[in-house]
């Protein structure tokens, strides 16, 4: 098997033209192509299997001499790679237009998938996918709506939904939008954070759930 080197060097003349500078990794049985930590193709023994943007499937796809990839170790990405036959490689302009739009394709979903992942109150400390869900029951969909709420806000409107009002809870969401994982909690920052949800719960008419005295 060639080492990762060789195979760069080999594959050079057909992608430095066009990407610059690219990474060339092990991927199962193949080498895969790399630009940004995106992969835009795999080669093994000769043969390159480029990754098609979505517009340019159906073109590709209609070419007599290109095929999809098959191969049950790569998975169901493999549908976007099809082999691209000398006659199409040698066309630089083809092959760059080919390039450039999977790149153009793949950083677009990169950066669609970091915006929401932004959003996401699951991302921050201390939660989960559970408590998103939890949040999302009383009207609390993003970060922002989170922010906006204040974590004593949105602890009285899962305790009025039903949701119990642990202390576990309680400090789960404080810790959440000052970005400090609960374990991190002193106790006399404990005792405060319970002292203004008693102070809250009762406000809003439930009874005080936390005993604040030093333990």
């Amino acid at each position: 098997m060639q080492t990762v080197n060789e195979i760069r060097k080999e594959i050079s003349p057909l992608f430095e033209p066009i990407l610059g500078e690219f990474r060339v990794k092990t991927y199962f049985s193949y080498y895969a192509v790399f630009k940004n930590n995106l992969m835009i193709a795999l080669y093994q023994n000769g043969v390159t299997y480029l990754r098609i943007s979505q517009k340019d499937i159906p073109p590709i796809s209609q070419h007599a001499e290109t095929y999809n990839l098959s191969d049950d170790k790569i998975g169901l990405q493999s549908r976007k790679f099809y082999f691209i036959p000398n006659t199409i490689l040698a066309n630089s302009s083809k092959l760059n237009s080919l390039i450039h739009a999977t790149l153009e394709e793949l950083q677009s979903e990169k950066q669609r998938i970091y915006n929401k992942r932004s959003t996401q109150i699951r991302t921050l400390p201390n939660m989960n996918l559970k408590l998103e869900r939890m949040l999302k029951k009383v009207g609390i969909l993003s970060i922002q709506d989170f922010t906006e709420v204040g974590y004593i806000s949105a602890f009285i409107k899962l305790v009025m939904q039903g949701f119990e009002a642990t202390e576990d809870l309680l400090f789960k969401l404080n810790g959440a939008l000052n970005h400090q994982y609960i374990y991190t909690f002193s106790e006399e920052q404990k005792r405060a954070i319970m002292q203004e949800a008693n102070q809250a719960l009762y406000q809003a008419g439930f009874r005080k759930r936390f005993n604040t005295s030093v333990r």
